[in-house]
């Protein structure tokens, strides 16, 4: 690894080639498991708690350990291989089949699983925005993926397991105090290494393995080889992990929750004082059903 280790630190980075390839097999690709989830989100609380509740106010989220039940396909009996499936699922849809809003200000809907296309006018971006007092039963597509993508299909069969997170821990065991790491053979990494050859100037399968599927691996290389797939591939992959599904909801323009900004003044207007003092401590909610439409690789 030696060579490898040098041609990558003098300039010779897969990172900056256009080159790069990485191996897949010649099978079709197939189709996993698509699932249809309705969602009953309830977000209630007060301007004045919301303020006080930090960044992760309005927050609503799966109750730890459900998210199997909730997601999964209902007949595992591997809790692991569940969340592993989840962990790249591919979100095909999601509406708002109904929603509704008591906060007499403006919100901002994220999803954790929802690209935030909808922008305001100082930048903040949401998945969606919802308008004092509104109640909706007109069902909304917030997000439909390209199903299609060639380099998403064709990682989610070659490379289940791996995502943009994990690329660096999953099938990689870090050894304290050294400046290498023992890299399994099935790893992404492996086979961009494998395949570019003329890149980096040394064959990988050449290298001795570890109990015959370990390639040992400087951390220079794994960092520059994981950097060079979280730009140039899995950008294009759209997986998401659903066990970190959430929604948030924000005040559009302003400072904070308890901000008495314009539309809070004005929302105030003909209240008596007291009924203004106690506009900050009452209890609104944003209720929407969610509709997610996702799919999981079923385990080889």
């Amino acid at each position: 690894m030696a060579t490898l280790q040098h041609r990558l630190s003098n300039g010779a980075s897969v990172s900056g080639e256009s080159g790069l390839t990485l191996a897949h097999s010649d099978d079709s690709v197939p189709q996993g498991t698509v699932l249809t989830r309705t969602l009953y989100v309830n977000i209630t609380d007060s301007l004045a708690n919301l303020g006080m509740a930090g960044p992760s106010a309005g927050t609503w989220k799966l109750l730890d350990g459900r998210q199997i039940q909730v997601f999964g396909m209902g007949a595992e009996v591997d809790s692991q291989v569940v969340t592993n499936q989840l962990r790249t699922a591919l979100v095909h849809e999601l509406k708002v089949v109904q929603d509704r809003s008591t906060f007499p200000v403006p919100l901002g809907v994220s999803i954790s699983c929802v690209p935030a296309n909808e922008i305001t006018n100082v930048g903040d971006r949401f998945a969606y925005t919802v308008l004092p007092g509104m109640v909706s039963s007109v069902p909304q597509t917030i997000y439909q993926c390209d199903t299609g993508s060639e380099e998403g299909q064709q990682w989610r069969k070659d490379y289940p397991k791996w995502t943009a997170a994990n690329l660096d821990t999953e099938g990689v065991l870090h050894v304290d105090n050294n400046a290498w790491v023992f890299v399994h053979e099935t790893h992404p990494v492996i086979a961009l290494l494998r395949h570019n050859v003329s890149l980096i100037g040394c064959r990988i399968d050449e290298q001795p393995k570890i109990d015959n599927e370990w390639f040992k691996v400087s951390r220079q290389v794994l960092s520059a080889c994981c950097q060079t797939l979280r730009t140039k591939v899995l950008s294009k992959v759209t997986s998401h992990d659903l066990n970190l599904f959430q929604v948030q909801i924000k005040r559009l323009n302003a400072e904070g929750w308890d901000d008495m900004n314009d539309d809070v003044v004005a929302h105030c207007i003909g209240q008596t004082k007291e009924e203004a003092s106690q506009f900050l401590t009452t209890p609104f909610s944003y209720m929407a059903r969610l509709q997610i439409k996702y799919e999981i690789q079923t385990p080889s």
